[in-house]
């Protein structure tokens, strides 16, 4: 895969067209979402050139072996830790972040591919999902002692 600066938003979009393409395409209402959500000005990128990183992403996959094809186009989990190496700004990866999961959201419904993109993506950058939240807090409250209540 071709290289992009660190922090880039080359580097920022390139993550989330590969978590747009996780379930094999890409559709016109995932780039109004990303659009409406405001990837312009969390990206410092507009769709046209959005689409250039896609189209550049593409061209470099069917250049090597880092696909597992089956019913959907779905990266290996090294290449998406390789791409999450590439954002390292915590303000960015939140950016990203939103983006996949609007994006991943926009047909009301997250495909399997989207999903397992974003888990991995988030294992990537040490970032909790809700349900990781929920369990914490769970144990948490097991493991506290009950305490009396004082007279």
């Amino acid at each position: 895969m071709r290289h992009y600066l660190t922090d880039s938003p080359q580097a920022a979009a390139r993550i989330v067209a590969a978590c747009l393409l996780a379930d094999g395409h890409l559709g016109i209402d995932e780039l109004d979402a990303l659009d409406r959500c405001g990837m312009a000005q969390r990206l410092n990128m507009d769709r046209r050139q959005l689409l250039g990183v896609i189209q550049q992403m593409c061209e470099d996959l069917t250049t090597t072996a880092y696909l597992n094809w089956g019913d959907t186009c779905r990266l290996d989990p090294a290449v998406i830790f390789s791409l999450a190496a590439d954002v390292k700004d915590w303000r960015l990866r939140r950016e990203v972040l939103t983006l996949c999961q609007e994006g991943a959201h926009a047909d009301g419904h997250i495909a399997e591919g989207e999903a397992v993109f974003i888990h991995l993506l988030r294992a990537a950058w040490q970032m909790p999902d809700a349900e990781d939240i929920l369990e914490r807090r769970r144990a948490r409250g097991k493991r506290e002692p009950a305490h009396a209540p004082t007279p």
